[in-house]
C-alpha cells in the first residue's frame, strides 16, 4: 500500500513539472516574439538596443530552457538572434529580416517540440 501512495505521489509530482514546463516555454516562447514585434526597422537607432535586450532575455533563460528543449533548438535560437544584432549593427537589412524569420521559426520548433500532443507522446 505503501508503495502505491509513493507511485501516486511521483506520478502527480511528474505531471506538475510537466505542466510547469509547458508553460514556462510558453511564457519564455511569448516574451521572445513580443519582443520581436515591437522591434523597430533595422536602420533605427534603437533595433540595436532591442536586439540586445532580446538577446541578453535569451541568455538568461538557457539554462532553464535547456533542460527540455534539444540544444541544437536553443543555439539555433541563439545564433539567430546573434545575427540578427550583427546585422541590423552594420545595416544589412536582407540579414536582418532574414535572421528574424530564421528566428521566429526556431521559437516556432522549441514552443511545437514542447507542447501537448499525441504526436509528442509518441
Amino acid at each position: 500500500m505503501r508503495s502505491l501512495v509513493i507511485s501516486l505521489i511521483l506520478l502527480c509530482l511528474m505531471l506538475i513539472c510537466i505542466v510547469w514546463n509547458y508553460i514556462y516555454i510558453n511564457d519564455v516562447f511569448l516574451q521572445m516574439n513580443s519582443r520581436l514585434d515591437r522591434l523597430p526597422a533595422p536602420d533605427s537607432a534603437g533595433c540595436a538596443e532591442a536586439l540586445r535586450e532580446l538577446c541578453s532575455y535569451w541568455e538568461s533563460q538557457t539554462d532553464w530552457v535547456g533542460l527540455s528543449v534539444g540544444y541544437p533548438t536553443v543555439d539555433r535560437v541563439g545564433e539567430q538572434a546573434g545575427t540578427a544584432l550583427t546585422c541590423a549593427l552594420h545595416g544589412d537589412r536582407f540579414g536582418f529580416y532574414t535572421a528574424i524569420a530564421l528566428l521566429r521559426d526556431s521559437l516556432s520548433d522549441m514552443r511545437r517540440l514542447e507542447c501537448f500532443s499525441v504526436k509528442n507522446l509518441l
